[in-house]
């Protein structure tokens, strides 16, 4: 550290002198002020702010599910896109109910895993729909901890259905390739790599008459924060790019009125230096008077024309607009 970046004794002493025992920083402003807690989900609400092109994608997904699930067990649904939500991974799994239909997949360009979870109780009702059981699924499937056989084929199934419904509308943004890794029917066999990391929440409410439920695809923050760009707002158009027109405008207006050197070349020969070296006042070069006349605007050709006089002044009659090819040259 240089010498003069360090306070003299002098200096501190009158430094020191300005604070009284009364009037010492921090005495009363612990009595004064309290801490004011701050609120973490402002930072999660300011990262989903900046995506609001996935509203759109998980709308048309509902959609196309909607079609999928009545096609495949001509179950008339209703599916809704419920609001997007950014949480932490940890709390997603554990919100996982028991049993469930937990798909790991990966779905490239998306880095890492994502869960497409279909509760027990979905899979439960579909069984009963489609073969025939009792109305809004088995009474007691809270109480179990697996999944049967037949419910386990309906979960591959519909997770089939739901990664195709998700190719088809994510592809405007980018190309999905989805792959199923594993299953599982617990959520005590997932775990987040670290307590902190956050995970998007998609969730498709499913309802048939009174009764509903939700394919929710769980998907980590890292995973789409490279991607963060295309899934935002259109830019704005600046006011300088609005005026843009306006410029384009006075521009051509003014250059208008820019001058610009126009010469009449009526012919050109060769001479040897000795020749040029020779030349004095009063020496006569001879030139053919031609019958065209090169125009040349800022030293560049420009046109062909022909000579001659009017109103009494030599002017030059064009004949023939050199293209841009000759121009060139």
């Amino acid at each position: 550290m240089a010498t003069e970046d360090v306070l003299s004794e002098g200096e501190l002493d009158a430094l020191m002198d300005t604070f009284s025992s009364d009037d010492t920083p921090g005495s009363n402003a612990a009595s004064e002020q309290s801490c004011q807690p701050f609120d973490f989900s402002r930072r999660e609400q300011t990262l989903l702010a900046q995506m609001p092109g996935l509203k759109k994608l998980t709308e048309k997904q509902a959609l196309a599910l909607v079609e999928s699930v009545h096609e495949s067990y001509g179950i008339s649904a209703q599916v809704e896109a419920d609001e997007t939500r950014l949480l932490k991974l940890d709390q997603a799994i554990s919100a996982i109910s028991q049993p469930s239909g937990i798909n790991l997949i990966t779905t490239a360009p998306l880095n890492g895993v994502s869960f497409v979870v279909l509760p027990g109780d979905l899979l439960s009702f579909f069984v009963d729909k489609y073969f025939g059981g009792v109305h809004g699924g088995t009474p007691a499937s809270n109480e179990r901890s697996t999944l049967t056989p037949t419910e386990i084929r309906i979960n591959d199934v519909l997770t089939g259905k739901f990664l195709s419904t998700l190719v088809d509308a994510w592809q405007e943004k980018t190309k999905l390739t989805p792959e199923l890794k594993s299953f599982e029917v617990s959520s005590a066999f997932l775990q987040a790599s670290s307590p902190d990391e956050l995970a998007l929440l998609f969730s498709f409410v499913i309802k048939v008459g009174e009764w509903k439920s939700s394919i929710d695809w769980i998907v980590p923050y890292a995973a789409l924060e490279p991607m963060r760009s295309k899934f935002g707002s259109p830019k704005p158009i600046s006011k300088s790019q609005a005026k843009n027109t306006d410029w384009e405008k006075h521009f051509r207006k003014e250059l208008q009125s820019v001058d610009l050197e126009v010469t009449g070349s009526f012919d050109s020969g060769h001479a040897s230096i000795a020749d040029v070296l020779n030349l004095k006042p009063g020496s006569i070069v001879p030139l053919k008077m031609p019958t065209d006349v090169n125009v040349c605007i800022e030293n560049r050709m420009f046109s062909y024309g022909e000579h001659g006089v009017l109103n009494g002044n030599k002017s030059i009659k064009i004949k023939e607009i050199i293209g841009r090819e000759v121009d060139n040259t």
